[in-house]
């Protein structure tokens, strides 16, 4: 009887076995890299504003003309919480018919922010996480009613905000809450779908917000980096903003982000471009 050399077909097993492997662990390194954690949005209209001279953001640029704003605010929930980036006009101003009229603004609030969140069932008590993306009062007007938020900030807008000779008095309720205090960028929930990006110019803390949102894709949430959409062509910076070069540095560095993530801006006094955008109680996924 022959002897049956078994070398060749153990080296074959072996070289299947590695092979296939090496496969499976490829295959799910790359469902790895897909996997989004899946998050919602919604935004929400919280003022409208007229500028009654659009060259006070683009300056030299369009002078006299006037352009209706939108104010935006957005509620993210996360599967570890929920956060809510910038709140608007105060609520209060919606008792006033008229507005607030002054030299440069008419500012109105059509329907308050806490009546919103009511209608897709959430109480501004339940809200996890506070950030804002700077200290301007059409951003801050109603952050009193989350109570039981911990406060994200860029350090240098937290100390203006509840360290400063003068209290601010849209943000007094929450000095004793838990903050996170900032000095660049944050992952606020460690995987990377809702990301606070550094970006100082229009004031010292100012910060911009990143959602990598499974269906809509990447999206970057302007704050006051940029108005509209002209203002962003034109690399305009307000005269009232704290440091020139730190604006353009910044619009540099976040026109740099959202090429490297191919995302989408929304810019959140943009008029036109949130017209587009679902507003609550429709869901953003």
């Amino acid at each position: 009887m022959n002897k049956i050399n078994f070398k060749p077909i153990l080296a074959l097993a072996t070289a299947i076995i590695i092979s296939s492997c090496g496969g499976a662990k490829t295959s799910n390194t790359e469902t790895a890299q897909v996997e989004k954690t899946a998050i919602q949005v919604y935004a929400f209209n919280v003022g409208d504003i007229l500028v009654k001279d659009i060259s006070l953001f683009n300056p030299g640029v369009d002078v006299g003309q006037s352009m209706q704003f939108s104010n935006t605010a957005y509620l993210i929930r996360h599967p570890k919480g929920d956060l809510i980036w910038d709140t608007g006009l105060p609520d209060g101003l919606n008792q006033m018919a008229d507005g607030s009229d002054s030299e440069s603004f008419l500012m109105k609030m059509p329907v308050t922010l806490a009546s919103q969140l009511e209608a897709i069932g959430v109480a501004p008590s339940e809200v996890e996480f506070l950030a804002v993306s700077h200290l301007h009062g059409d951003h801050i007007g109603n952050v009193n009613m989350f109570t039981n938020a911990t406060v994200i900030l860029q350090k240098e807008e937290y100390d203006a905000l509840f360290n400063g000779e003068t209290p601010v008095a849209e943000v007094a309720d929450l000095k004793s809450n838990p903050s996170v205090q900032l000095a660049g960028d944050h992952d606020v929930f460690g995987d990377g779908s809702v990301v606070i990006k550094r970006a100082p110019g229009h004031t010292p803390g100012h910060q911009v917000l990143f959602l990598d949102l499974v269906e809509t894709g990447p999206v970057v949430l302007s704050g006051d980096l940029y108005h509209f959409a002209k203002n962003r062509e034109f690399r305009g910076v307000p005269a009232f903003n704290t440091s020139k070069e730190a604006s353009l540095a910044s619009m540099d560095s976040i026109e740099a982000f959202i090429k490297e993530k191919n995302a989408t801006l929304w810019i959140q006094h943009d008029f036109k471009q949130q017209e587009t955008i679902p507003h609550a109680p429709e869901v953003i996924k």
